[in-house]
């Protein structure tokens, strides 16, 4: 069941005002908890919110899928099977992810809640807790710019703005449906640098998302053909059976 292209905003978005419905769009958030009825609870709600979620049981799988993948958010329970929560946080704060990090805990003693935010938490909620208190701390998270995310990638005469969700070209905006923002996305942080498809896939998708066989490559022609036609001086560079990156396109030079 591969994503819409179009995003429709949710009531429960829109009544976070347009400009949480908009950032909503692109948003893709790790929720890391072990307790089926949690998990499936906190994930229909953030999807009610036109979030996409990604849930994983185990602090290691969530470690690999933090590393691999452009996060907005994580909602991290302390009481995982294999390890503690507060030591996977730590641990990720030790890569230098920066992500911001909500604690899910039924731990609520005061020092619980200190050494949460001394390990590199943004904010904690206590199990068991009110949805309205749960929305209302990811609305919060997911407004907070970060200092360690660029708003502006540019690339050749390409400037892809993550902020207004936009990209434009010699100051024209460039018509991009959300997975083809998110693919430019992606490949303007990576310039240069080859992107394997699998990557592309994980930044597109949820993990419980079905995706056909030429999804990617679709993605990839239709964005190549918008570039081009709106004069992008990059383009997007295809290597058999490694994976695609944006490179600058050469101008001709005229020799008088």
């Amino acid at each position: 069941m591969a994503n819409s292209a179009a995003v429709a905003d949710s009531a429960e978005g829109a009544a976070f005002g347009d400009g949480f419905a908009l950032a909503a769009a692109q948003a893709r958030i790790l929720v890391v908890e072990d307790d089926r009825d949690v998990a499936g609870l906190v994930g229909r709600e953030l999807r009610a919110l036109g979030l996409t979620v990604d849930v994983i049981g185990f602090a290691e799988d969530a470690l690999l899928a933090a590393r691999d993948t452009d996060y907005a958010l994580m909602v991290v329970d302390l009481g995982l099977p294999d390890r503690d929560g507060l030591d996977l946080v730590r641990e990720m704060r030790k890569r230098a992810i920066a992500t911001p990090i909500l604690m899910m805990t039924a731990r609520s003693k005061v020092e619980d809640k200190v050494s949460g935010l001394a390990s590199g938490a943004d904010d904690y909620l206590v199990k068991p807790f009110a949805v309205p208190e749960l929305r209302a701390r990811v609305t919060a998270l997911l407004r907070r710019p970060s200092p360690l995310k660029d708003s502006r990638l540019t690339v050749a005469n390409i400037v892809v703005d993550r902020d207004a969700l936009e990209a434009v070209v010699d100051g024209a905006s460039v018509p991009l449906t959300r997975k083809q923002f998110q693919l430019l996305e992606l490949l303007a942080r990576r310039k240069n640098h080859m992107t394997p498809k699998r990557m592309i896939e994980e930044a597109l998708y949820g993990y419980n998302d079905e995706v056909s066989g030429n999804a990617i490559e679709a993605h990839v022609y239709k964005l190549r053909q918008t570039l081009r036609a709106a004069g992008a001086e990059a383009e997007v560079e295809t290597r058999r059976g490694i994976g695609y990156r944006l490179v600058e396109r050469h101008r001709a030079v005229a020799h008088g």
